[in-house]
């Protein structure tokens, strides 16, 4: 499988699926009638960040989807999920501002009736789905945003979204509204509704059934220094495809554990057999793999993926730096079995203390296996102080011209972006993986 890295054309097309019905708007009626009176220019405007609603939490729903010709589009799941968060943000904005803007037009009229607008079982039923919905979007996005919350609770906070997507569409069905009034706008926007229903309806109410998932078994466990938990998986029947460094959603599936799908990427390299994943205890989760890990083999395990763009081959200069800190060497281990000329790569794998370092005599083998095309650099923190750019550049020499992957705690990659940007590194020339749930 060869993937090709696209970050911009996502974008692009997110502009453009918002852009078209505010073109569409903009042909009903003529801009000098919708905008002669403070009272028709509220409206108006209340109108289209009604519509900008409708089109952005459309699209947010058919982010999270996890379909394989968005994330190429955008350059990987991380982005999408980035796109994902930002769209949402916007979504919020512009779906609380569409009540305010109405309620602001009606108090010309009635200061009295602008503040029953915004409360609930107080108007016609149009206008309360509307509110509640809103109400309920809003506590969602709170406590996606600002509430760090565990992965199973977060993940039925975003079930819920399906109820603010129906109350959007029986609002727009039940309302008089310039969607209505025009075929081509309904047309689009009933489209982008439909496809967003679907995307629900696929990820969240029928994955079982539609979402395409491999069986496995837990067949080794190995414990590692640093609290490090290896699980070898090996596939029941049909072994799922993977690029190395990609990761993989899965389910432990014994009785009495969490069935949900968590992220982890895969150490192994594609050209084996079997799945292997490296764990380490960074949450409530990760945790119970750690401490349950050796009493786990035989367990049945449900695989879905691969996901990602993660891989060096991916990236136009045979030049490259990785850095792998702590538990975010795992997709460098996947990847490195495949280093050999053209390529020339030095590998940072830098751990707080000397006991924390893994795969020290797999490492060795493969830097030989490579034919001088691999260097790896151990970088211990307590010993040598946290690595940065500089020290890289020291000894990597010039990196300029050179790709860089990072994977490791976000404080780390943030850091040592920003480093690098300042030694004149261009941000095209940085990747990162930047997706976890713990």
């Amino acid at each position: 499988m060869k993937f090709t890295v696209v970050s911009k054309t996502g974008w692009i097309l997110l502009a453009g699926l918002i852009a078209i019905p505010f073109v569409l708007w903009a042909m009903i009626q003529p801009l000098d009638e919708r905008f002669s009176t403070s009272y028709m220019t509220l409206t108006s405007l209340g109108r289209l960040v009604g519509i900008a609603s409708m089109v952005c939490f459309s699209l947010n729903v058919i982010l999270t989807a996890r379909l394989k010709f968005i994330e190429t589009l955008f350059g990987g799941l991380n982005k999408v999920y980035i796109a994902h968060h930002i769209i949402g943000g916007i979504a919020l904005v512009v779906i609380l501002t569409h009540p305010l803007v109405l309620a602001l037009r009606t108090m010309i009229v009635s200061p009295h009736d602008a503040a029953l607008q915004l409360i609930p079982f107080m108007n016609d039923t149009m206008t309360t789905i509307g509110i509640l919905s809103l109400w309920l979007f809003i506590t969602l996005m709170i406590l996606t945003l600002y509430v760090k919350l565990p992965y199973k609770t977060w993940l039925l906070t975003h079930k819920f979204m399906g109820l603010v997507l129906l109350g959007i569409i029986i609002h727009i069905i039940l309302g008089s509204n310039d969607i209505n009034a025009d075929m081509r706008l309904k047309v689009y926007s009933w489209g982008l509704m439909g496809l967003a229903s679907l995307a629900y309806l696929y990820r969240t109410i029928l994955p079982r059934v539609l979402v395409k998932r491999y069986d496995y078994t837990v067949t080794e466990v190995r414990s590692l220094p640093g609290g490090i938990v290896r699980f070898v998986l090996t596939p029941k029947s049909k072994a799922i495809r993977f690029r190395s460094g990609q990761f993989i959603f899965v389910s432990f599936r014994a009785e009495g554990f969490s069935h949900e799908f968590h992220p982890f990427t895969v150490s192994s390299n594609s050209k084996e057999s079997g799945l292997v994943i490296t764990v380490k205890s960074l949450g409530a989760y990760t945790a119970t793999l750690v401490k349950f890990g050796p009493d786990m083999v035989g367990m049945p395990v449900k695989v879905e993926g691969a996901y990602g763009r993660f891989n060096f081959e991916n990236f136009p200069a045979k030049k490259q730096v990785w850095v792998g800190g702590g538990i975010g060497i795992t997709p460098f281990l996947s990847m490195a079995a495949d280093v050999r000329a053209p390529f020339q790569v030095d590998l940072y794998y830098t751990t707080k203390s000397q006991s924390e370092i893994i795969d020290s005599e797999y490492l060795l083998q493969l830097i030989e296996a490579s034919g001088g095309s691999l260097r790896v650099i151990p970088y211990v923190a307590d010993i040598n102080g946290f690595l940065t750019a500089e020290k890289i550049k020291e000894y990597s020499g010039d990196l300029t011209e050179t790709d860089i992957l990072v994977c490791g705690p976000p404080p780390m990659m943030f850091a040592l972006k920003k480093q690098l940007k300042s030694l004149g590194v261009r941000a095209s020339r940085i990747h990162s993986e930047e997706f976890s749930m713990s």
